[in-house]
């Protein structure tokens, strides 16, 4: 559950905004200007799609007509996000817009063909939200695990499969077969996935010394006080020589795991890994602040203090492995329009009846939409059986009970009528295209590709995404480890060829479901067979935290303010929770209440042994992390998903402890791109 601090309420009145003529507006990352109601029209001039000769033609993104949400979703010749919402919509209730593309030709998601580097920069973004602590631990716990294979990388035969005997250090050679890759000038930093309110109230003021609600997408290195990093810099720095970085892989290890943990776990419950990454790595001008003016999210300034970090950290030659760690799915929510509505404590508005049956139909809008005509063959908002009866001048927003703060980012389209989330193209785009939109909507050199004097330095191919996220690792996993062998996690190729992707990640786009019932985001509780195990999922009723060996079983939730699991795992010490501990996910009410966790009936707070549930917590969880999933299936070859649920806790020197299978499956493909 997303456990949301510092909630300051708003009023009422301030949601008006969605329903309402706001003046005019223009989007800070393309679309044109906006004119009345944010009519603007979609695209941008910039080139065709990634892999395309790169011919500069004019963005041709249609302009939504009447309704709010199609803006720009066929630009496909369109700046990144830059679908403006339809005549007469609400201001920035626009769709996805088409993915962005370089000018001087881009090679793909795939990236081309695959270039070297002598480097590699790693960028570890770490979820701090309140149910993070358990999986921060495990992440700590395999960090040696990590470290050691970087800074003494394996010897591997001519398959690249790991030879029998290996060196006990970097100085030794290799008696048979070859380094898997060279183990010279790395560099490792740490950034949070809390990016603050977004010009709402959720996440904008701190209720205690211990809350670190927005990091900026800053190096946490250098936010956190008292931790050691390479020549005070806010990253580590790996040189086996000792001359630009350390040369003790134990001190490398230590100095990790310190930052690691002090990314704590008392972050937004927002979480932001992927735009966390795009601040940081890509953003032409990341934002100083991000506020609300006149009803509408606008980012000011630029953080200079960010651009200097990447600078310092980013070598322009490097390749460059991005692994995020999330139990959650991915909350980015926008940084212009109304996106401060997401965060904030108004109501959120009802969608048209439509949106229930197909998010992407025509007639699929807010009920807050002001329009002055329908999309051909809808109804009017005004005759909407979902939006009418509302009071005249306004429109049905949910109740308390049904529009949960924790819940604000699930199923936007279908429940609000629009999508206030960056679309997933914008981080596809982002760790792909050479050229991207900066605040103005004009096309740029991405930064990740170019240095600034605008010379290329990078190919994309030498950009790696890996997401630990909650989905079973048995989704992942060989056939050999289904069989019970250890487990290893299948390469891009092996995923494709295994129709892995439509399993467990579905099509987002279409709003087609996961074929792994386990992937489905909901509130109720979940019925049917995951494909691979053959096992049934376990009712709510059940007593049983292992009656499905994936995720237990589900869970109630009759405050409608969680959702189901995708997976499990047991915790090494179960946690006795405090009365009133919000972090502890089976603690008592303040009050010392626990007849929630008894109607809850949650497998995390079971005895392995079976029984009701207390307050005593057994099991880490996670929920599907299908957005970040669906980043890294669009990295075709340079995306390596992984589960956050760790299969085994019990030896560390196994190498299925922990996350050590993924690690190992993100090194793999990282050799692959370093000399």
């Amino acid at each position: 559950m997303r456990l949301i601090r510092g909630l300051l309420g708003i009023g009422l009145g301030s949601a008006c905004v969605l329903a309402q003529a706001c003046g005019n507006t223009s989007r800070d990352n393309g679309g044109g200007t906006g004119a009345g109601n944010d009519a603007g029209t979609a695209g941008v001039a910039g080139a065709g799609t990634g892999g395309g000769s790169g011919t500069t033609s004019a963005g041709s993104g249609n302009a939504g007509s009447t309704s709010a949400g199609s803006g720009g979703d066929s630009a496909q010749a369109g700046a990144s996000d830059s679908g403006n919402a339809g005549e007469g919509g609400a201001p920035d209730l626009g769709g996805s817009g088409g993915s962005s593309a370089s000018s001087a030709g881009s090679a793909g998601a795939s990236g081309g063909a695959q270039a070297t580097a002598s480097k590699l920069d790693i960028l570890l973004v770490i979820d701090n939200s309140e149910s993070m602590a358990d999986k921060q631990d495990v992440l700590e716990a395999t960090l040696p695990t990590f470290i050691k294979r970087l800074t003494n990388p394996l010897c591997v035969d001519a398959n690249r499969a790991p030879v029998a005997t290996q060196p006990s250090s970097l100085s030794q050679a290799c008696i048979t077969g070859t380094r898997e890759f060279t183990a010279s000038d790395i560099h490792l930093a740490v950034i949070s996935t809390s990016l603050g309110a977004h010009g709402g109230t959720v996440c904008q003021t701190p209720s205690s010394s211990l809350d670190t609600l927005d990091d900026h997408g800053e190096l946490l290195g250098a936010l956190r006080p008292g931790l050691t990093t390479w020549q005070g810099s806010g990253f580590l720095s790996w040189d086996p020589s000792g001359v630009s970085g350390s040369s003790n892989p134990a001190d490398l290890t230590n100095e990790l795991t310190a930052i690691v943990g002090a990314a704590g776990d008392h972050g937004c419950g927002y979480e932001a890994p992927l735009e966390a990454m795009y601040r940081f790595l890509i953003d032409p001008e990341p934002p100083a602040t991000v506020s609300k003016v006149a009803n509408v999210t606008v980012r000011q300034g630029t953080d200079t203090t960010l651009l200097a970090e990447r600078a310092a950290f980013l070598r322009p030659d490097s390749a460059v492995a991005v692994l995020a760690l999330s139990d959650e799915n991915d909350c980015s929510i926008r940084d212009d329009g109304v996106g401060w509505f997401v965060s904030s404590s108004s109501p959120m508005p009802k969608a048209t009846a439509a949106c229930a049956v197909n998010p992407n139909d025509p007639c699929c809008r807010s009920c807050a939409q002001n329009e002055t005509t329908p999309p051909t063959g809808c109804l009017a908002l005004s005759a909407d059986p979902v939006c009418m009866g509302a009071a005249a001048g306004s429109y049905n927003t949910w109740d308390a009970a049904h529009d949960s703060l924790n819940l604000r980012c699930f199923d936007q389209k279908q429940r609000f009528g629009f999508d206030l989330l960056y679309p997933t193209t914008r981080y596809t785009s982002g760790l792909s295209d050479l050229m991207i939109t900066n605040n103005a909507g004009t096309l740029v050199n991405n930064p990740l590709f170019f240095d600034s004097s605008g010379v290329q330095t990078r190919s994309p191919s030498l950009v790696m995404l890996s997401t630990m996220v909650g989905v079973p690792w048995q989704d992942l996993a060989t056939t050999a480890s289904l069989a019970g062998g250890k487990l290893e996690y299948l390469d891009a190729a092996g995923l494709v060829a295994q129709g892995r992707w439509p399993l467990f990640l579905g099509d987002p786009n279409d709003f087609v479901a996961a074929q792994d019932p386990l992937m489905v985001e909901s509130i109720a509780p979940r019925t049917g067979v995951q494909p691979l195990t053959n096992t049934a999922l376990a009712p709510a009723t059940s007593q049983n935290p292992q009656q499905n060996p994936i995720n237990g079983h589900e869970q109630n939730v009759p405050e409608n303010d969680d959702l189901q699991y995708a997976c499990i795992f047991p915790l090494t010490t179960p946690r006795a929770c405090v009365a009133g501990d919000e972090e502890c996910d089976c603690a008592a009410s303040a009050q010392g209440d626990t007849s929630f966790i008894a109607a809850a009936n949650s497998p995390v707070c079971q005895p392995p042994t079976g029984g009701p549930a207390g307050t005593t917590q057994y099991y880490a969880k996670a929920y599907p992390g299908l957005r970040e999933l669906a980043v890294v299936h669009s990295l075709a070859d340079r995306g390596v998903p992984a589960s956050i649920c760790a299969k085994t806790l019990a030896d560390p020197t196994d190498t299925e402890f922990g996350y050590a299978p993924a690690f190992d499956a993100l090194l793999k493909r990282v050799s692959l791109a370093l000399k």
